[in-house]
């Protein structure tokens, strides 16, 4: 009896201890997972946080970059390393005529002119510039390509306008042509009489004053091409100082007029000037007087007029001055380049 009794407090007491340790076991394996699971919380949370952080981040540099586009004033277009278009803003729009979203690079909807560029773009792979010209308007292209990790994934092209900086590098080039063509006419003229007063000192006086009288004019006419040609320096680089002034417009006008009165005489040309005595102007009086001087000396030289009318009519805004001749007036094909 004592030793079934003793078998019996034994097994009780394995049955206990196992008891024990199955407890301790699962204890320790619940309490490792709660562990497990409040890292992983903890991790989950963190990479949310920074995922939440990021995808922030990108909204904002996307939203920084469709600002950008939208208000950038020059054309932009970004390809992929497929060709196809990415990204482009109102500017491209409005030059090409259409939204250019998904069009690959060789659309036949683009000018011809940016199908060459952007094909000679997406096959160079490095950067370059060139100048092109669509609807009359010219444009300097930058091309840049993209890499990212030596891997070439696209190029981004500019378009400025660079029209007005084309035409004032024309209108410069045609005024030095066209002034060094001018300039030859009144040096060859002067040059001639003065060789030929050298030549006869015995010359009567009549034929002295009208040689003389002819220097002076063809001085006159030198004259007046030199100060173009350095207004026209001044406005290239912006040197040409305007300051409007009230002036009268009979004493400014009749001022100028009176600078003529020896060539108007020698061309026998009569004068008629129409203005009120009240006739204010607002202008910058040396401009108006290169102005009215240019125009006059035109009558003298071109015209082969023996009338030169200047009427000054006011309104509520404006003072209008009207210069007219009884000449043989401009050719109509010179016309349209009146104010080139």
């Amino acid at each position: 009896l004592l030793m079934t009794l003793v078998s019996l407090m034994g097994l009780f007491f394995s049955w206990i201890i196992s008891l024990l340790f199955f407890t301790a076991s699962t204890i320790l394996v619940l309490f490792f997972k709660l562990r497990f699971e409040h890292v992983m919380n903890h991790h989950n949370d963190e990479v949310a946080l920074e995922r939440n952080q990021t995808q922030h981040l990108l909204n904002l540099r996307q939203e920084q970059l469709d600002i950008l586009m939208m208000y950038y004033p020059h054309p932009m277009i970004l390809f992929n390393q497929k060709g196809s278009v990415v990204l482009s803003n109102a500017s491209l729009h409005n030059l090409v005529k259409f939204k250019v979203d998904q069009h690959m690079y060789d659309d036949r909807q683009f000018p011809r002119p940016l199908q060459k560029l952007f094909k000679q773009a997406y096959y160079q792979e490095s950067p370059m510039i060139q100048d092109i010209k669509l609807d009359q308007q010219f444009y300097s292209a930058h091309c840049l390509p993209i890499y990212v990790n030596q891997r070439y994934q696209g190029f981004l092209c500019v378009l400025q306008d660079v029209t007005r900086l084309v035409s004032s590098e024309r209108l410069q080039k045609r005024f030095v042509a066209d002034a060094s063509h001018e300039l030859k006419t009144p040096i060859t003229a002067i040059k001639g009489i003065s060789e030929l007063l050298i030549r006869t000192p015995r010359m009567e006086e009549t034929d002295r004053k009208d040689f003389t009288q002819q220097v002076f004019d063809q001085s006159l006419r030198l004259e007046s091409i030199v100060k173009d040609m350095l207004t026209l320096s001044k406005l290239s680089e912006d040197k040409l100082m305007i300051v409007k002034q009230p002036n009268n417009a009979k004493a400014i006008i009749n001022e100028i007029l009176h600078h003529f009165d020896v060539s108007f005489q020698n061309h026998g040309l009569s004068t008629h000037f129409e203005v009120s005595d009240k006739t204010m102007m607002y202008v910058d009086k040396k401009a108006f007087e290169s102005i009215m001087n240019n125009l006059i000396t035109n009558v003298l030289i071109h015209s082969n007029a023996n009338v030169l009318s200047i009427l000054v009519e006011e309104t509520h805004e404006h003072v209008i001055i009207k210069v007219k001749d009884n000449g043989k007036g401009i050719e109509k094909e010179h016309l349209p380049h009146v104010f080139d």
